[in-house]
């Protein structure tokens, strides 16, 4: 199970991307490596065929995010 804040935080970023309504989710994972470590990879495609692919290394420090590595 993820913490709360872990978890609030994936969340809100799957809600954030169903607004997007120019933009086709073409991947969305969250890979869970422990109950405080996530990889999140996105793959966003954009109606004039741009694509936005985002990966980010989350871990739980403490009662706070810690961003280790972003793309």
């Amino acid at each position: 199970m993820l913490p709360r804040i872990l978890s609030n935080y994936l969340d809100s970023v799957g809600q954030e991307i169903a607004k997007c309504n120019k933009a086709y989710i073409e991947n969305y994972d969250e890979e869970i490596l422990s109950s405080s470590r996530v990889n999140l990879r996105l793959r966003l495609r954009f109606s004039q065929n741009h694509l936005l692919e985002i990966n980010e290394a989350i871990i739980v420090q403490g009662n706070s995010l810690e961003f280790l590595d972003y793309r």
